[in-house]
């Protein structure tokens, strides 16, 4: 597991700096206590948005979602029509809950994401009532600089690669190179760049750190 490989005090000292920034924040040990955690934070009848999160896929937090019967807002669920993932979209952000998980969290307790549309990280700052951010401990990074650097060297190609994969967008420059490389493309993943330093006056923000390498 991935904690092994990420020292206790360094996962303490994120967690405690995510709370004197304002948010609530827990550690889980593993995906399946993240999914219960999560399912805490979600009153019963919650209307449920999120964004595209390889995370929470892997969690299983959408089946679950769904299996329970929450009306789930998820624009890149397979049966939602490319032609209405936009409505999809703008309606995740009228919701209860919002779901999201991140490219980097730092020591210092800020949230560092990457965006090509800009809906995700929406989500997490006005809109919902409440955000959920969930994490694996491989995305802990020292300071915004270093998540800058995780983001461009590692995950946007590798989500660039997944979304071709996923989507058959074109072959993105940063999928070649194996790093960010300032394209221009149409379908270009990285123009929006948000770092939350403390938590956002008009909602409730709940951050949960799982004990795993998750997404990208």
């Amino acid at each position: 597991m991935e904690n092994e490989n990420k020292p206790n005090h360094i996962v303490n000292k994120t967690v405690e700096a995510i709370k004197r920034n304002g948010f609530r924040a827990v550690y889980t040990g593993n995906r399946k206590e993240a999914l219960q955690s999560i399912l805490k934070e979600i009153p019963l009848e919650a209307i449920v948005g999120a964004g595209d999160s390889l995370t929470l896929k892997q969690i299983g937090a959408f089946e679950e979602l769904k299996r329970k019967g929450f009306t789930l807002f998820w624009p890149f669920d397979e049966k939602v029509p490319k032609e209405e993932r936009r409505s999809i979209e703008r309606k995740a952000l009228l919701v209860d809950v919002f779901l999201s998980g991140s490219n980097a969290l730092t020591m210092d307790g800020k949230i560092v994401n990457v965006d090509a549309t800009g809906n995700r990280v929406a989500g997490m700052i006005f809109g919902p009532k409440k955000a959920i951010v969930v994490v694996g401990v491989n995305k802990i990074v020292k300071n915004v600089k270093e998540a800058l650097k995780r983001i461009r060297k590692v995950a946007a190609p590798l989500n660039a690669k997944r979304i071709r994969e996923e989507r058959a967008w074109e072959l993105l420059p940063c999928i070649e190179a194996g790093r960010c490389v300032d394209c221009s493309a149409k379908n270009r993943i990285c123009n929006v760049i948000t770092i939350i330093e403390k938590k956002p006056r008009a909602i409730d923000m709940a951050v949960i750190i799982v004990g795993e390498k998750l997404g990208l």
